[in-house]
């Protein structure tokens, strides 16, 4: 039936007790079709309010993905392009501001395709399921190494619906993390396979190279890069201690970092940074570690030195010594605030920037059970086999999930980095519970002459397995509730599970009504939609990378009204003003739902406070409501959004999105209302 007998060899066998190997094979490839089947479709099931790109970067990576496609990619290692359509008046620098895998992975694929009459926007929108279901692929091959084939097909299974992997990874969702997971996992496999101590040096230093790559492919995708540079240096060293460690670790280890830096180090981003940080020193750390004590291990035997842990001892000191004089000296330059602030979550508490997204903020109980389910439970049972078998790939996966713990503790979006390992680890331990059960099931179906008295009574054993199985299924439950629900720009990023079409038409009107070059100014969140979306130029978006401008808008939109036109025009020579409002019905009357301005003010207060400090949440809110005084710009245009009567004296309004009409008409309906004010010259 199956004629690429190498392809049902590297997928292994599923001990099932009946059928030969052959057949295991083919029920091997179904059970991963079907995988990836799921994935992929639950995943597409936004597809019922329209097919659009969701959030708010991936419009911007469509948008560099677009300039890829028609001008090829030389700009991108002499960063030439600079874009005026954002961040305006400066511009934004986009090949040392964007990582560019993305972008070059989706024209790659439009090449190949682009004769079946699919667009590049189609790609974007399309991949980041496809690359899901893929990922599912090869969270299997190294779930089959670290315990078998079971082992492989339910991680593959349950990253397939995983909550917090599919938030990231549906329709749309063209972001980093799409194919940023996907190069994680293939790199943990690929590197792990080239330590294997079985493995000859030549297989091993094929595997490296491959690691290498992928380990490449991350650097230029996608900052959490950093985490890979401090999970493999922390990997060897703790099979240094442990007394795992052999002279292939070294090569090997230098092998996939060496590759890895050398071609992430002409793209401008990270370019220099992938050395020059202090993201860089755990690597130089395990290098010099490594190579300290490769030499002194070698020259042990010559002198003769008794002590076995001196070699490690001293290792460690040179290293410390090393990364410390770097540090201190300021040949590291310091990480973005961001990255800092997961790996010390306290230092956040200064950058309201950074604590303004909520993508951001630290996990809690309840968003671990949300994303995680009850695979939490299974996790450290997968841990506890791990711990007591203790071969290398499961130190690896010990490492890889208390460290991705950690992080996704401190910031919830890293649950997606969590996703894959947990998912492993809960696979590896139902696995090992499962394995007495069927032993005991398959004796009991052996003739009588063969039959073995199995240690557990296998209707007890099938019976705990049904249960267990109960028990996971409204978690995968929860993970099809998750992803039916439309992407962001449909639903006028509010919860709401139907389509809205508020912004679609507020982009319309701005690319047919605001002058070419005049910016629209509004808070960071929509400045991709207004810049990309609407065809039109923008002062601020989700890169963040000026703050100072940010604080500006918030100055902007909380000062009074004829003070924030002089403002615009002071500081971005615009006079359109646009505020997004949600408000909802109580008892006839609109009042402020939270998903709009009128929920993003105090932040707006905060960032603006650093620069302007007679703009604060006490200035701003001096009646205590709530919300914006209204005296302040943003404080009429709620008031205008809620149905009151409002005098505009220094602008008028020039445009309202459809929902407003809820608001005139008295409907019992959520409004989620774009407003836009024009100053009067």
């Amino acid at each position: 039936m199956f004629k690429n007998k190498k392809f049902l060899s590297f997928t292994g066998k599923i001990s099932l007790p009946f059928g030969g190997p052959k057949v295991n094979q083919i029920i091997q490839v179904v059970c991963l079709a079907l995988v990836f089947f799921i994935a992929f479709t639950i995943r597409i099931l936004p597809l019922k309010w329209g097919a659009y790109l969701s959030e708010f970067d991936p419009y911007w990576h469509w948008y560099v993905a677009q300039h890829v496609a028609n001008n090829g990619v030389s700009w991108i290692f002499t960063d030439s392009w600079i874009d005026t359509r954002t961040w305006f008046p400066y511009g934004r620098h986009v090949a040392s501001t964007t990582p560019m895998g993305l972008p070059l992975t989706a024209v790659a694929f439009y090449q190949l395709i682009k004769g079946f009459n699919v667009s590049l926007l189609d790609v974007a929108i399309w991949l980041p399921p496809f690359m899901a279901a893929v990922t599912c692929i090869a969270l299997y091959f190294w779930g089959r190494d670290v315990g078998g084939s079971e082992t492989g097909i339910l991680a593959a299974l349950f990253l397939a619906l995983n909550s917090a992997y599919i938030g990231r990874t549906t329709l749309g969702f063209f972001k980093h993390e799409c194919v940023g997971i996907f190069a994680i996992v293939l790199a943990s496999f690929l590197f792990l396979r080239a330590v294997k101590p079985e493995n000859s040096f030549k297989k091993g230093l094929i595997y490296s190279i491959m690691a290498g790559l992928a380990l490449a492919y991350l650097n230029i995708s996608w900052g959490a890069f950093y985490y890979m540079f401090g999970l493999i240096p922390l990997f060897v060293f703790v099979a240094l201690i442990i007394q795992r460690y052999t002279s292939k670790i070294l090569i090997f280890y230098l092998v996939t970092m060496g590759i890895s830096i050398l071609l992430a180090l002409p793209f401008p981003r990270p370019g220099l940074g992938v050395l020059s940080t202090m993201g860089a020193i755990p690597t130089l750390a395990g290098f010099i570690v490594l190579a300290m004590y490769e030499a002194l291990n070698r020259l042990r035997f010559k002198i003769k030195i008794k002590f076995k842990f001196m070699p490690i001892i001293l290792c460690i000191i040179v290293a410390a010594i090393v990364s410390a004089g770097i540090y201190l000296s300021g040949l590291a330059g310091p990480i973005a605030g961001k990255f800092l602030a997961v790996v010390n979550p306290v230092v956040r508490s200064a950058s309201p920037i950074i604590e303004s997204v909520a993508e951001h903020r630290m996990s809690t109980w309840s968003s671990f059970y949300h994303g995680f389910g009850n695979l939490i439970f299974l996790a450290p049972v997968g841990f506890y086999f791990a711990f007591k078998r203790g071969k290398l790939e499961d130190i690896y996966l010990i490492l890889f999930g208390l460290t991705s713990l950690y992080f996704a503790s401190s910031y919830i979006r890293l649950n997606l980095i969590l996703s894959p390992v947990l998912c492993l680890l809960a696979a590896y331990g139902l696995t090992q519970i499962a394995k007495p059960v069927m032993k005991a099931v398959k004796a009991s179906w052996l003739p009588v002459k063969k039959k073995v008295v199995p240690s557990i009574n296998p209707i007890a054993g099938l019976a705990f397995l049904f249960i267990l199985i109960l028990v996971l299924t409204p978690t995968f439950m929860q993970a099809l509730e998750n992803a039916y629900s439309p992407v962001t720009i449909a639903s006028a990023s509010t919860p709401l599970r139907e389509y809205r079409e508020d912004w679609f038409d507020a982009l319309e009107w701005i690319n047919e009504n605001v002058p070419e070059g005049v910016p629209v100014v509004c808070w960071w969140d929509y400045g991709y939609w207004v810049a990309i979306a609407g065809n039109s130029t923008s002062v601020a978006d989700n890169a963040t990378i000026n703050t100072t401008q940010i604080a500006h808008i918030g100055q902007v939109l909380l000062s009074n009204e004829t003070i924030a036109f002089n403002l615009s025009k002071k500081y971005f020579k615009s006079d359109y003003i646009l505020a997004f409002v949600t408000t909802f019905p109580v008892y006839g009357q609109h009042r402020p739902w939270g998903y709009g301005d009128e929920g993003k003010w105090v932040w707006m207060a905060r960032i603006a406070h650093g620069y302007h400090p007679e703009i604060s949440e006490e200035t701003v809110d001096r009646d205590k409501n709530g919300l914006p005084d209204e005296n302040t710009l943003l404080g009429k245009i709620i008031l205008y959004a809620c149905g009151f009567p409002v005098n505009f004296e220094a602008g008028k309004i020039v445009y309202v999105s459809p929902s407003h009409e809820y608001v005139v008409k008295g409907e019992q309906k959520i409004a989620t209302q774009i407003i836009i004010v024009k100053g009067i010259s």
